[in-house]
């Protein structure tokens, strides 16, 4: 059994995902980054990418590197999809990370993972923005998400809202008399920025996201620096 699993969400996506996975940085996919910087983390034990069985998977199975696993099933929200997953794959926890944020930073994937080991009861951790409530609208893609697997297992046949089969985490923050749940800030950099909770969500964006490749050069992310430079107009970033 692995200790900790990263788990590239490359199914269920939308149009917008999709299309933005498929983006090129320095010749390489969007998806090729975010599962690049997934392997890179410490305390991650292995790494899978999910697709969507069928054509509809066919650009993931594509563009997901070859020494890493690319798992495609059918399912019709994100708790069957992590069901159907921890089916297949035996893990003590996982992270969950959206696969469409080039900017991935593998030392908030390892902070979050330690933190959630300190207390072997905890069912759930995330980031969280300072004075600002945990919601459906909030930019799950650009934050990983740590589960432990037997939470997962004990309710994918319990939770009927939609929202909740959708965005597995608001469940247990619902919930948290039931569960034990791990909050950590938001790195500071990053949390002073109030656009970051709504950007990079259009095609507009990537545009943005190219002007952050060049200032910062995407073989060495560092959450902080992409923080600092979203504070900059365009205009003023150093590259």
């Amino acid at each position: 059994m692995l200790k900790t699993l990263g788990i590239v969400k490359g199914a269920l996506l939308t149009d917008r995902q999709s299309r933005q996975l498929e983006r090129c940085l320095e010749g390489k996919s969007v998806l090729e980054w975010v599962v690049r910087q997934m392997t890179d983390c410490e305390l991650l034990t292995g790494v899978v990418v999910l697709a969507d069985e069928g054509s509809s998977g066919d650009v993931v199975r594509k563009l997901a590197p070859a020494d890493v696993p690319v798992f495609s099933c059918t399912a019709a929200d994100s708790i069957s999809l992590l069901q159907r997953t921890l089916e297949r794959f035996s893990t003590e926890s996982f992270v969950f990370m959206g696969a469409d944020w080039p900017f991935l930073d593998p030392t908030l994937v390892d902070q979050l993972v330690h933190a959630a080991e300190q207390d072997p009861r905890c069912d759930y951790a995330a980031y969280q923005f300072t004075n600002e409530m945990f919601s459906p609208g909030r930019p799950y893609g650009l934050f990983p998400e740590w589960y432990r697997s037997d939470a997962v297992r004990g309710i994918s046949d319990q939770i009927t809202d939609p929202i909740h089969r959708q965005l597995p985490g608001t469940f247990f923050l619902d919930h948290q008399r039931q569960y034990t749940v791990e909050l950590l800030p938001v790195p500071a950099a990053l949390d002073q920025q109030a656009n970051i909770r709504y950007a990079f969500d259009d095609e507009a964006d990537w545009d943005v996201i190219l002007d952050l490749h060049d200032a910062i050069g995407i073989g060495d992310i560092d959450c902080r620096q992409i923080g600092r430079l979203l504070g900059s107009p365009v205009k003023d970033m150093v590259y």
